[in-house]
């Protein structure tokens, strides 16, 4: 989407949360790092509700990106011609993206089956009934209608899926991840259009791509599905009960096969998790913008559950501890002795 009034402040995700949330969705919500970070408001009842969602995390000013938590199951969702239902004035289509479970999509005579971390674009006039089966979280983009191009069409008109290692689908995902996540420094006019121009193009080119995208060899497969897996654990880092079982799980293979995707690069599971949590919390100690909060919090944010293992593997990482990282970046941004903002009005 492309904001809808002029903004100069920061882009920043939003939880809406639905009025018959259990104590354990509220719980789920609250351990994932949008959730720590992001503002937190009710749904009302002019609010729409995709896929029937009892929770939509979205960003604010919304350009397209949202997650639909606890979407209804096993029940016809009928979208409109634009994919989206009609509260969403000026949307022209969407992509969507089931975490887990299947998506059965029906429009016009055609079926098809959308699988876990797959995907499906749907616009162009007709609407499209859609099933949603053991589905934990779909994760959508909608585009305006005057970004809707001919490639996007087409690729909705045949029910097209586009497979999970697929590398412009993996590239998209990881964009929408940083930013629902509120890891990539946005704000102002110039910058929202673009990451919206971004995206768009991002669509245009999957959709433009040749049918299939599949790797010939069996080292292109395992490459293509350990990039599949790295993706996902970039997204869910936050999850302190991350493991090897849960990925293997999520992914239709053993945990032993994981581990050894992962050895045929000299590494671990827990090394390669450990290793992106460490430099998550390094460039959150850095940036201005996590300044007021405390090194426990990044770290907990993170995925750490162990302060003290946090601030010993940060050592044996990068020979230095959090808190003199935290101290030389702040001495950094401080002004000089002495120096001060001059007055409004002020020559």
């Amino acid at each position: 989407m492309t904001p809808r009034e002029p903004f100069a402040g920061r882009l920043r995700p939003v939880w809406l949360l639905g009025h018959g949330l259990t104590s354990e969705e509220l719980a789920l919500v609250e351990l994932r790092a949008s959730g720590r970070l992001a503002a937190q408001r009710r749904l009302g009842p002019s609010d729409p509700v995709l896929l029937g969602a009892r929770a939509l995390l979205r960003l604010d000013p919304d350009i397209g990106p949202i997650s639909c938590f606890s979407p209804l199951q096993d029940s016809e969702l009928v979208l409109d011609a634009a994919g989206l239902d009609s509260t969403e004035a000026g949307a022209g289509g969407m992509l969507l993206r089931p975490s887990n479970g299947r998506m059965e999509v029906v429009r016009d005579g055609q079926r098809t089956v959308v699988s876990a971390r797959e995907a499906i674009f749907l616009a162009g006039g007709r609407p499209a009934s859609v099933w949603l089966r053991h589905v934990d979280r779909v994760d959508c983009l909608i585009l305006a209608s005057e970004r809707i191009t001919a490639n996007m069409l087409e690729c909705s008109a045949s029910l097209r899926v586009f497979p999970q290692n697929n590398d412009t689908l993996v590239l998209l995902g990881n964009y929408g991840a940083a930013l629902m996540r509120g890891l990539l420094p946005m704000s102002g006019p110039v910058l929202l259009q673009h990451a919206c121009a971004y995206m768009g193009d991002l669509v245009d080119i999957l959709c433009g791509e040749a049918e299939a995208q599949t790797p010939h060899t069996v080292q292109d497969r395992a490459a293509a599905r350990l990039n599949a897996i790295k993706s996902d654990i970039e997204a869910h880092l936050d999850d302190q009960a991350l493991n090897a079982s849960q990925i293997a799980l999520r992914h239709g293979i053993s945990t032993r096969y994981l581990q050894k995707l992962f050895e045929g690069e000299r590494e671990t599971f827990s090394e390669f998790v450990l290793q992106r949590r460490l430099d998550r919390a390094m460039r959150r100690l850095q940036s201005p913008d996590e300044r007021k909060r405390s090194i426990s919090e990044i770290a907990f944010d993170v995925g750490f559950g162990d302060l003290s293992y946090f601030n010993r593997t940060f050592r044996r990482r990068f020979d230095t501890s959090p808190r003199l990282v935290r101290a030389k970046h702040r001495s950094v941004l401080a002004p000089p002795a002495g120096s001060e903002l001059p007055d409004a009005g002020s020559a």
